[in-house]
């Protein structure tokens, strides 16, 4: 880790050509189109693993620029404030290219007497930057304790790692800014298995988008379906092939073995890509209607009874190959009885206009069907990555 190094960057791609860093980071931050733009379950679902991850109470996806610092996503905070750069951790932070981290507060001269650690209590700061593909450092994924801590070499890698994936979803913005066609039909044709109807909508831009659909029935009659995101830039859709590939293949092991085999396949490929995919990945016994889940840090899973009622199917863990050695994934369980429709959806799906949250989505594909997000998209600008698959109890 180091401290106050800042950045010799190449601002020649920017207008005015000599941007010193601050002015060039402004620039870029604005250029990604995000501020102001109210919660993103895409960001919400990085700071919400981060808490889970290190058990802290306060995390944060900060963006710094013109002399402030913006929270865009966060975890026990108030979602979208600024407050001046001047003394705010963060804005130290950027101007390193290395994790900040500060185990008690008290004893560093430089944040003892700010209105963070004298006012609010905070005790403890650990901080990434976040850079762009231009080296640009726009902000930062941060996480803070009322008390000191200590924080091992594996915590900096793991907190990287997540910033790795928050730079990959802010990178994002810019793209999806670029007018592109939407191609549909990239989902496997539903299985037929008694008492189940499957359904699925995937919209990909025409280069090729970074959702998984897969939905298969195992040799023992059980229905399969998973739905994820890769974020690996313009890798993102081949990356999304292979874990598809990947899922398919394992489709009659059992649950847990089939999970495990995924991340050992899928780890070398991610790494090397520095890419993060995430996945809700759900058996269905048709018989029974015992839905057996595993999310590895997708969090978009839900089913909707019968009489409209919604319920988040939620299980702690981290995307593909990222949750801590010898940190067993533990299932989620729900029974779907007659007329009760099991969702998954990709983060994209949740933010089109229109749709508040995962709950409001969910009961409108389980009333109306997995088409009626065809006509959520915006005519303009039909740009998004979208996929959700459904499958109702009859």
């Amino acid at each position: 880790m180091t401290q106050h190094d800042p950045a010799h960057l190449d601002p020649a791609h920017l207008d005015p050509a000599h941007l010193d860093p601050a002015a060039r980071r402004s620039a870029v931050v604005e250029a990604l189109g995000v501020l102001g733009s109210g919660p993103e379950e895409r960001f919400d679902r990085i700071t919400r693993m981060a808490q889970e991850a290190f058990g802290v109470p306060l995390t944060f996806l900060n963006l710094v620029h013109q002399d402030v610092v913006t929270t865009q996503s966060t975890f026990g905070w108030q979602q979208g404030t600024s407050v001046p750069a001047e003394e705010q951790f963060c804005a130290t932070t950027v101007l390193t290219p290395e994790p900040m981290v500060i185990a008690d507060t008290t004893l560093d001269p430089r944040f003892a007497t700010t209105a963070a650690v004298a006012e609010h209590g905070v005790r403890f700061y650990a901080g990434a930057p976040l850079t762009m593909l231009d080296g640009t450092r726009v902000g930062t994924l941060c996480i803070m304790d009322a008390q000191p801590r200590t924080f091992s070499p594996e915590d900096v890698a793991l907190l990287q790692d997540l910033a790795h994936w928050a730079e990959r979803e802010l990178g994002q913005a810019v793209d999806r800014r670029r007018v592109r066609r939407v191609l549909d039909g990239l989902a496997p044709e539903p299985p037929v298995a008694p008492g189940v109807v499957v359904e699925s909508v995937v919209v990909q831009p025409d280069t090729g988008g970074g959702d998984v659909v897969d939905h298969r029935t195992a040799a023992d009659g059980a229905v399969h379906l998973t739905v994820g995101t890769v974020s690996a830039g313009r890798a993102s859709a081949l990356l999304a092939s292979t874990v598809r590939g990947a899922v398919a293949a394992r489709t009659d092991q059992p649950l847990d073995a089939a999970v495990a085999g995924l991340e050992a396949q899928l780890a070398p490929d991610l790494s090397v890509a520095g890419a993060v995919a995430t996945l809700a990945h759900a058996r269905l016994d048709p018989g029974s209607g015992r839905v057996d889940l595993v999310d590895l840090g997708h969090g978009l899973a839900a089913v909707v009874r019968d009489d409209g009622r919604v319920e988040e199917l939620r299980s702690p863990g981290l995307p593909v190959a990222l949750q801590p050695s010898g940190s067993s994934r533990r299932p989620v369980t729900a029974e779907l009885a007659a007329g009760d429709v099991l969702v998954l959806c990709s983060d994209g799906a949740v933010a089109l206009a229109g749709v508040e949250d995962l709950a409001h989505l969910a009961r409108i594909v389980a009333a109306e069907g997995v088409g009626a997000v065809r006509d959520l998209l915006p005519d303009d600008d039909p740009t998004a990555a979208v996929a959700v698959t459904t499958a109702r109890r009859t």
